[in-house]
């Protein structure tokens, strides 16, 4: 195992053995037990009605927005901003519920969002910074309108610069650190993210690509993984963004939905041996309405449970919850709680239906053409 080197924001290193994480629990025994759950409360903490239901899931991912609409960093012995205080607390809440649980601390490898302290640091380090390869001017980046970016644009991680890498590790390993976090999500990891080959010649953009597979290849090992090779072994998890990508052994599918290239996907990343989260499209309707919708979930669950494999996970909701129902409606009793039992093989596909059995006696079908899916449950 290797000993990664954290870089401190103080300007000291600090040598850190390995993670002591835990990997995520996945069973077949019912569709709950190989779900997750991914989003964040703008307002601060989840609420302790809301944690009833986040702790039936059994990894927890608290994305970027979590509280930032309430300038309470005081209350972390922080000042603003502390979006990396806030969400390693969200996490130790989880963890105090169910220890068991797998947390996961969201990160973004390229865009600088500017409710995290690590923006005061981008700042300190113009060096660290994305740079146009023919202005020399910071390149701004597009983000995602929900969490409210700069109207200029975003500031960007220059992976081809090593000690930025150390740095943007040292986030993560520092999250872990507490004791309250069991991974990292990078957002934006894969190749060619929000325009940044706009503002980089050939050679920069090689760099800056090389030094991003550099940095997930090393904190993937960090976690107890090898990059390219399977989940299986791993003691905690560093998720990337796609199957094809390099220096990960896990990805979240971000739009899965009940079709034929969300099912491909999925099979390619359990191929693989990979840890693989399908993630429900924000804004679909089983995202929106989740149990609300039982025939609209029942699609999207029997296309992924057509594909899954020992490691997959599905989830539904928006990233930004919007209430205590929101939270409530993603856990489906009708769905996550009947016997499942791990499949008796691959899906068979017959013209246009994938169809496939587990052995509890559920029978689950899939049809391309429609894109409609039935779960047959078994009694066993």
């Amino acid at each position: 195992m290797m000993r990664l080197m954290l870089l401190a924001t103080l300007g000291f290193l600090v040598f850190v053995l390995p993670a002591n994480c835990i990997r995520p629990y996945h069973s077949w025994d019912t569709v709950g037990s190989m779900t997750f759950f991914h989003s964040c409360n703008e307002s601060g903490l989840f609420s302790e009605a809301a944690l009833d239901t986040i702790e039936k899931f059994p990894m927890v991912t608290i994305e970027k927005g979590q509280g930032f609409n309430n300038d309470n960093c005081a209350s972390f012995n922080a000042t603003f901003p502390c979006a990396e205080k806030k969400i390693v607390a969200q996490c130790k809440a989880v963890k105090e519920r169910n220890r068991s649980i797998a947390t996961v601390f969201y990160m973004n490898s390229v865009l600088d969002w500017q409710f995290y302290h690590m923006h005061d640091d981008l700042i300190q380090h113009p060096e660290w910074q994305i740079r146009d390869s023919w202005t020399g001017q910071p390149a701004k980046l597009s983000g995602d309108k929900h969490f409210n970016p700069p109207k200029g644009g975003l500031l960007g991680f220059n992976h081809a610069n090593s000690d930025m890498r150390d740095y943007w590790k040292a986030v993560c390993i520092n999250a872990t650190q507490t004791g309250f976090v069991d991974g990292c999500f990078s957002d934006s990891s894969q190749n060619a993210t929000h325009g940044t080959e706009k503002h980089l010649n050939a050679s920069d953009d090689q760099a800056f690509e090389a030094g991003k597979i550099q940095t997930m290849s090393e904190m993937t090992q960090f976690f107890g993984g090898a990059a390219g090779k399977p989940y299986e072994g791993s003691t905690g998890v560093l998720i990337g963004k796609k199957p094809d990508q390099q220096g990960i052994n896990s990805f979240q599918i971000e739009f899965f939905g009940p079709d034929e290239g969300s099912i491909q996907e999925l099979m390619q990343g359990v191929s693989l041996g990979y840890l693989v989260q399908a993630h429900v499209g924000d804004g679909s309707i089983p995202s929106t309405k989740g149990c609300n919708d039982i025939e609209a979930m029942t699609d999207v669950l029997a296309a992924f449970l057509i594909g899954a494999g020992d490691n997959s996970y599905f989830g539904t909701g928006p990233w930004i919850t919007t209430g205590l129902e929101d939270i409530q409606q993603r856990w489906c009793p009708p769905l996550y709680e009947k016997p499942l039992g791990k499949p008796v093989g691959n899906a068979t596909l017959t013209g246009t239906e994938y169809k496939r059995s587990f052995a509890s006696g559920t029978t689950v079908t899939f049809d391309t053409k429609t894109n409609k899916g039935a779960i047959n449950w078994g009694s066993v």
